[in-house]
């Protein structure tokens, strides 16, 4: 999310007009640009003044901030190992990018207040995002404890290819009687034909994908903020092989209009969401040349496990809340972990300055002290920002009145380790 709104001239507020008139006057525009202009031009789907936002019960979509407010307690529980695993630095910095409404950052300060002394009073949280900074200057530098972001990447820009002849062409956006459409040609930067090559000889003819060329401004952005620490990144996407292999031949790009989801990008331009899959190979080719080590990643199923999602479920039906308050809780709880739904998320952890330590407990969980039963269980209040997915307001969140007392296992067909 972090492109200058300043760095070209925005005659008018309705970017459809605004990608034609850069059209008409260059001929094509690469598909980055017409994703920049549609999301966060003037009048774009991130920027559009007085609408409901896109993240709301109103919205196109829920995040897992959003959904309960157990997901920025667990945050708070890794964010306090960091800072164990760093000697317990105070200040102890947590920096995050793309904080959009401030949800996930409400709920980490709340809850770290829970946690105790001298964490509460190590930790300071700052909030970094398009609404709240103008290239930079409001983002810490140098400091120590964590860089974290939750549904980031998948939304910078890309570039569209597709593969002829055996050849990566890039695929522009043009402009004809019928709309937006995508005309191929040579690519507009080298990156995008080395990020593909490796795959190219295992790719059909027609073949379509993605190139997020933001990931190195953000990996420079990340290193400049962090001196010491750690880089905790949620998200949704694989890692290269996974990402471009024949079986996705039509790419990763979505749009997600009033819950409809597509894959056409020149339809309510401004109104609908983008995103592609992150391509977590090039997260960590990235962040290593920015300086940063890469520990792994895991699912946001086995994370959320391993640092305590289990044990908040288990206690629920003990803390005397009435049955229909268990199910309001205890279902977007089991949303953010089921494999189905936001527990097929990513967690990449990377590092510096921390070689030698143990794992992450959310990466890792075995040989630390860890006691997830002594974690207070985090509840929704009434009003308080997150959205009530029990109302069925989204699909497949629907609840039917019963309480499911089925195990772990049975509810999110995962093993006892939180994975598949």
């Amino acid at each position: 999310m972090y492109f200058d709104p300043n760095s070209h001239p925005e005659p008018t507020a309705d970017p459809e007009r605004r990608i034609n008139a850069r059209i008409k006057s260059a001929g094509r525009i690469t598909f980055a640009e017409f994703m920049e202009e549609a999301l966060y031009g003037r009048g774009g789907y991130y920027t559009r003044p007085g609408g409901p936002g896109p993240i709301n019960p109103g919205g196109d979509y829920f995040t897992s901030p959003s959904s309960h407010p157990s997901f920025g307690a667990l945050i708070a529980v890794q964010l306090r190992d960091f800072w164990d695993l760093l000697g317990q630095p105070d200040p102890f910095d947590a920096v995050e990018f793309g904080s959009g409404d401030g949800t996930l950052g409400r709920d980490v300060v709340r809850y770290t207040q829970t946690l105790g002394k001298p964490f509460s009073t190590a930790l300071r949280y700052t909030e970094v995002d398009r609404a709240n900074s103008d290239g930079g200057a409001t983002t810490p530098v140098g400091v120590t404890g964590c860089v974290l972001s939750n549904e980031l990447l998948d939304a910078f820009p890309v570039h569209r290819f597709v593969i002829e002849n055996g050849s990566v062409l890039e695929l522009y956006v043009v402009a004809g009687e019928d709309g937006f459409a995508g005309a191929p040609g040579p690519v507009s930067d080298q990156e995008i034909e080395q990020r593909v090559a490796p795959f190219v000889s295992a790719l059909p003819d027609g073949y379509r994908g993605e190139v997020n060329l933001g990931l190195r401004p953000w990996a420079d952005r990340v290193a400049a903020t962090l001196d010491r620490g750690f880089v905790l990144t949620v998200d949704y996407g694989e890692y290269g092989p996974e990402l471009y292999r024949p079986g996705r031949s039509e790419g990763s790009l979505r749009a997600y209009y009033r819950h409809t989801l597509s894959q056409d990008p020149f339809r309510h331009v401004g109104d609908q969401d983008l995103t592609a899959h992150v391509d977590f190979s090039a997260v960590d080719s990235a962040l290593s040349s920015a300086g940063l080590d890469s520990l792994g990643m895991t699912t946001q199923t086995a994370f959320l496990d391993r640092l305590g999602l289990r044990s908040y479920l288990a206690r629920l039906p003990a803390l005397g809340l009435p049955a229909g308050e268990v199910e309001r809780n205890r279902m977007p709880m089991l949303w953010l972990a089921r494999p189905d739904g936001l527990g097929r998320f990513k967690v990449a952890f990377h590092a510096r300055g921390v070689a030698g330590t143990r794992a992450p407990i959310g990466l890792d969980n075995r040989g630390a002290d860890h006691d997830p039963s002594t974690l207070p269980v985090p509840l929704l209040t009434r009003d308080d920002g997150h959205f009530d997915l029990a109302d069925g307001a989204y699909p497949g969140t629907s609840w039917d009145g019963t309480v499911n007392t089925g195990t772990w296992a049975e509810i999110l067909g995962v093993d006892d380790e939180g994975e598949e």
